[in-house]
């Protein structure tokens, strides 16, 4: 389907590919990851023909339709929404049934292009993409603006169909669900895993070790041979030997151990502290033409809070994150900025604002005409960018290292409040674990909306979720989050047995299993182990059940999706429609219970590894 052959490419001094070679089988789908700047995306245009290879060759199977989302999208053609979608070349109620997939209502169908957000016009494009039945999907990035419920469905939709796809992504769980192979740019090279990104991790790993192993053996034994040149070399009786031995030596093949590129590591200036409240938002409204946003909300925040904003797209995070910035005004109600609080603002499309023609220390230089040019050039260093680098243009920059500048100008001047809108996005695994280093150590104040469960776990000191115009605040970290939603969903389910006079049942708290023991209860070695015995048992009945209730939801979406599918059902829309809702409300619930699941099972080990420790 698709050779890359002995491929070569640079740009001025740095070297994206020398000498690479791949082949896309049909009906595979492949992970294309590597470090930001590797060039990932060059070889996308490369393989599309917008750009062509220094050396070598890229053979493409003739009349291959190929469909591509770029990290970036220049226009859509189309005014609606739906007309976007299908363009008058593909049934529309096929078209229908995707974009709602995709997130869309039927009451978005005709809305605007020009009213949509960045990530729902992406969405137009991939239902576009989707309904031209291409021979292989190019997607770059196609996760960073889809919600959990959307992702599940798109990810289902790309395992159903069979097709093949070639995808750039820094969403390790999605390309574990997804891929079937992985291609790793790294040292100039492409090297091929088969398996999903889990797999690759752990095969890369014995590769390494089993690579530095032949290294160590190999310089082991020259040494050896060597000690015996150099202790013999003058004496004539062993000539003969020493020359045998030297030729030994020119003949063997070095093993050469390339290394990685270092990980950078950076912390946030200290800031100046700020008063105990930070930001409060009091009786705000806003709307965009029709559609309510808030109308009466009620938000604040406190001086060393990390808050992770959650809540399905559309539900108006990013709105909300504007307005507590100060760069969109609400229609009414108060926004009260405390005492000495100095803010920086890091947009979902902060990368794109910059200006593409300024170099990167120019863009540094743009926050602050105070700074010193060595203090610039040391934090663009801190970011990868050294020497030469710190003069390429911003345009010439990956979606990855974009970000990266845009992060670095948040640490030109200090600020002891950050508002951050998916700072994740484009960012691969090792800066994105970089960034929550340096964020989990901030001693400010910190507000943010991501789509990254580890990211949000390991940030997050209180969560809000935006549902139906309002904040609804957890006095919790993320795992507290999860916990309580699935609480609140197994309460729905409880009330239902109290009915029928069956006693209802306590889901004890992650963290406060064993700490909820009567202050009487003995704390000798032996009823220490009865009582974790005792709650390993009733864990294991609930995650059993758990999985039960978890297969059965699994077969019934399982069953609607095929029900979807039958191309008669497209002829009754409303039917259709009634179907899908009611689809979309068990995903719903599988999520749900999915992460009591994780929860329960996470503390269910917890118990297990201290059971093991007694014995």
């Amino acid at each position: 389907m698709l050779q890359i052959e002995s491929v070569s490419k640079q740009y001025s001094t740095k070297v994206l590919l020398t000498d690479a070679s791949a082949h896309l089988r049909p009906h595979t789908r492949v992970g294309l990851v590597g470090p930001n700047g590797a060039g990932k995306t060059t070889l996308f245009r490369m393989i599309l023909g917008e750009e062509s290879p220094d050396k070598g060759s890229i053979r493409v199977r003739p009349r291959l339709r190929i469909g591509y989302l770029p990290q970036e999208l220049d226009t859509i053609i189309g005014k609606t929404v739906l007309e976007a979608a299908h363009r008058n070349e593909f049934p529309e109620h096929e078209a229908k049934r995707i974009l709602m997939g995709l997130g869309f209502s039927v009451a978005d169908f005709d809305r605007p292009i020009s009213t949509l957000s960045g990530g729902y016009r992406m969405r137009v494009a991939l239902a576009h993409l989707l309904l031209s039945h291409p021979d292989l999907l190019m997607l770059d990035e196609p996760t960073n603006h889809l919600d959990k419920p959307t992702q599940r469905w798109f990810e289902n939709f790309v395992l159903d169909s069979g097709i093949t796809l070639l995808v750039i992504s820094h969403d390790t769980a999605f390309l574990d669900r997804v891929v079937t192979h992985i291609w790793e740019l790294r040292h100039h090279k492409i090297e091929e895993y088969r398996g999903n990104y889990s797999t690759f991790r752990r095969l890369r790993a014995e590769r390494d070790a089993h690579l530095e192993a032949a290294a160590a053996r190999q310089a082991k034994e020259i040494a050896r041979v060597q000690k015996f040149v150099d202790r013999f070399r003058y004496q004539a009786n062993k000539a003969s030997q020493v020359q045998s031995r030297l030729k030994q030596l020119e003949k063997i093949k070095r093993i050469e151990l390339q290394r990685d590129p270092k990980r950078f590591r950076f912390r946030f200036p200290e800031p100046l502290p700020s008063g105990r409240q930070v930001l409060d938002l009091v009786g705000v409204s806003k709307r965009y033409g029709d559609k309510v946003v808030y109308e009466s909300l009620n938000f604040s925040v406190e001086r060393g809070q990390r808050v992770a904003v959650v809540g399905e797209n559309g539900a108006g995070k990013s709105t909300l994150l504007k307005i507590l910035a100060g760069v969109l005004p609400p229609d009414s109600g108060t926004r009260l900025v405390g005492h000495g609080v100095t803010l920086h603002y890091f947009a979902q499309h902060q990368a794109e604002a910059l200006n593409p023609e300024h170099t990167i220390l120019e863009s540094l230089e743009e926050v602050s005409a105070h700074a010193e040019i060595n203090f610039l050039r040391g934090i663009a260093g801190a970011f990868l960018f050294s020497g030469q680098e710190q003069k390429k243009p911003i345009k010439a920059l990956s979606g990855g290292e974009r970000n990266r500048v845009a992060l670095a100008r948040m640490l030109v001047e200090p600020a002891n409040t950050l508002l951050l809108d998916e700072p994740t996005n484009h960012l691969d695994p090792a800066s994105v674990d970089v960034l929550t280093d340096a964020l989990a150590t901030f001693p400010g104040t910190i507000v943010f909306i991501s789509h990254d469960p580890t990211f949000l776990a390991r940030v997050a000191t209180h969560v809000v979720e935006i549902e139906n115009g309002q904040g609804r605040v957890y006095h919790g970290n993320y795992e507290y989050y999860l916990w309580k939603k699935a609480q609140e969903l197994e309460s729905l389910g409880e009330s239902a047995e109290e009915l029928t006079g069956k006693p209802r049942k306590t889901a004890v708290e992650p963290t406060r299993a064993l700490a909820q023991q009567s202050p009487a209860a003995p704390t000798s070695e032996g009823s220490t182990r009865r009582a974790l015995t005792k709650t390993q048992a009733r864990l294991e009945k609930q995650v059993a059940r758990l999985e039960a209730e978890i297969a059965h939801l699994e077969e019934k979406v399982n069953a609607r999706e095929a029900e979807l599918a039958n191309p008669d059902l497209y002829h009754d829309f409303g039917k259709w429609n009634l179907l899908h809702q009611e689809q979309e409300g068990w995903k719903r619930d599988l999520d749900r219970l999915t992460a009591r699941w994780e929860s329960l099972s996470a503390e269910l080990e917890d118990v297990k590894h201290k059971l093991t420790a007694w014995s």
